[in-house]
């Protein structure tokens, strides 16, 4: 049995719009832009650590993790 298969009715993936029910943490001044899309790309739901982030630092990673995934990202 595929892991697609055993996935496919997952309530949480059903929700996101993901693969696989797996969240990254959006951990500070470790999960940026590109980690989030990463991890989007790969099936499951990145996030963008924004933690005491500045306001056009996070635009600045929202913008990066846009133009590398069209898969959905916090």
């Amino acid at each position: 049995m595929s892991a697609d298969h055993v996935f496919a009715n997952n309530p949480l993936c059903r929700l996101l719009g993901i693969r696989y029910p797996i969240c990254q943490a959006g951990m500070y001044q470790v999960a940026y832009g590109p980690l989030a899309a990463a991890v989007s790309n790969a099936g499951g739901l990145g996030v963008i650590g924004s933690a005491y982030m500045a306001p056009a630092k996070l635009r600045e990673e929202i913008r990066t993790a846009k133009a590398e995934t069209d898969k959905p990202f916090g």
